[in-house]
């Protein structure tokens, strides 16, 4: 078990001064007054902390001796008992209702003086800088007790923590002091900034940024950032539909164009609620490192506080569940509409490539017979072309043939039971057990098993000439 010592002022000074002169001093340092500093300074031996560590224990004791008190140290199984002091009687007055001093007389049969602190009022509590919301110590617990805000000690209600010898009171007013030092600053830095830029501050009741707009200023939280790149993803495939069904691959360009932006927008909102230049944003724009940046955006959290940019935004979890449906119902669109018809699959695939079919057409050009002179085909030539759905080989052929212009019949045997039985039947007549696609039938030659560019090549007929 840790040793106990407690602290006992001898009821001299250390200068050999009278007390009275030092009675002010103590009473600031102590916020001791009236009947608890007459009887600290009686002259007499008095017990002003019954139990401590050796720490705690020195903390107070050097306390005492910096207002000029001569105070001792002594272990609990040593210590003796100090003279009694001998107060009179007083005699009845009439008191306030709302007075302290009952419950400081009646504490006072106490013999530790620290403990004889009444409780504030709780007009006064609630006036308190440290105060909470309902206007109590953030120190105090049920029964009039406290816990001390930095050792974390539970004890009778008091000034000094008989733990660690902390003056609890001061310390919760120092913190308030210093948090609300902290919020003047960060006022003045953001003031600053806005003088600097020419900005003005955001109202107070400005509502925060849309998820679907096309205002740059504002701030967009983790969830409504979420919810703009799935609203993102549907805008982009809306015009894939629209072009689906229209014929023209045009939309899908226009609608790829219109996603960028509204990306571009997401992002800036989501850098303005880190308390970042939304300028940033064009980072995105840069291979790689523009999605790494987008992704993380998921995860880093906002300024907790008002920002140059606006108010801290809230929610979001509705947006991101109404953008979800959107999704849901475009992808069933393009299952249902689009996915069981062969030539819609066909122009879904085309403009699934928009965007991306530089990439594939070079692939497909890599493979070209003659790479470094162009091949004219003449247009009376005769392709079909069986493929599923997935297959990266059918891709890749077809890629080739428009990137040579090549005008062909699309097949989609896992969607349409004709081609597929087509399909075996040109296949058992060329004596073909496996199937492998694509298969492409050149003017009236069969090509099964994925042929390669070459084979293909040699049976197309070329403009005179070439």
């Amino acid at each position: 078990m840790t040793q106990q010592y407690r602290v006992v002022l001898s009821g001299r000074t250390l200068s050999g001064g009278a007390l009275a002169d030092i009675k002010d001093n103590v009473g600031r340092e102590f916020r001791l007054q009236g009947e608890q500093l007459e009887r600290m300074l009686s002259g007499k031996p008095v017990v002003v902390a019954r139990s401590a560590t050796a720490e705690a224990a020195e903390k107070l004791a050097s306390r005492l001796r910096s207002v000029d008190l001569q105070a001792r140290i002594e272990p609990l199984a040593a210590a003796v008992a100090p003279t009694p002091v001998a107060v009179p009687p007083e005699p009845p007055r009439e008191l306030p209702a709302a007075s302290p001093l009952p419950s400081a007389v009646a504490a006072a049969t106490s013999d530790e003086l620290f403990a004889l602190i009444a409780p504030r009022p709780v007009a006064e509590a609630s006036a308190s800088p440290g105060g909470g919301q309902d206007g109590a110590d953030p120190a105090a617990v049920a029964g009039g007790e406290v816990v001390c805000p930095k050792c974390g000690a539970l004890q009778p209600k008091r000034t000094l923590c008989r733990q660690c010898g902390l003056d609890m009171p001061r310390y919760l007013a120092a913190q308030a002091a210093a948090e609300a030092q902290a919020r003047e600053e960060r006022a003045a830095e953001l003031a600053a900034r806005r003088s600097t830029s020419g900005g003005s501050r955001p109202a107070s009741g400005a509502a925060q940024a849309a998820v679907i707009g096309i205002g740059f200023a504002g701030r967009l939280g983790r969830l409504d950032y979420f919810a703009g790149s799935l609203v993102s993803s549907a805008l982009w495939l809306a015009f894939v539909v629209l072009a689906v069904y229209v014929g023209k691959p045009a939309f899908v360009g226009f609608g790829l164009f219109l996603s960028l932006i509204y990306s571009l927008r997401c992002i800036a909102l989501r850098l303005h609620d880190t308390g970042r230049t939304g300028w940033l944003a064009l980072v995105a724009l840069v291979p790689l490192l523009g999605a790494l940046m987008a992704l993380a955006l998921l995860f880093i959290g906002g300024d907790a506080d008002e920002n140059d940019h606006g108010m801290v935004p809230a929610g979001g979890g509705a947006r991101v569940v109404m953008a979800l449906l959107a999704l849901a119902v475009l992808s069933g669109l393009i299952f249902r509409g689009i996915g069981q018809n062969p030539e819609m699959t066909g122009r879904f695939l085309q403009a699934m490539r928009v965007g991306q079919g530089d990439a594939v057409a070079a692939e497909a050009e890599e493979d070209s017979v003659e790479p470094g002179a162009p091949v004219n085909y003449a247009r009376n030539n005769r392709i079909d072309i069986y493929v599923i759905a997935g297959c990266t080989d059918c891709e890749r052929m077809r890629a080739w043939l428009d990137a040579n212009r090549l005008a062909y019949t699309l097949y989609a045997v896992d969607s349409d039971n004709g081609a597929a039985e087509r399909l075996h039947s040109i296949i058992a007549g060329d004596g073909q057990a496996r199937i492998n696609l694509p298969v492409l039938e050149v003017n009236g030659k069969v090509l099964p098993g994925n042929p390669d560019i070459g084979e293909v090549h040699r049976q197309l007929r070329q403009e005179p000439g070439q």
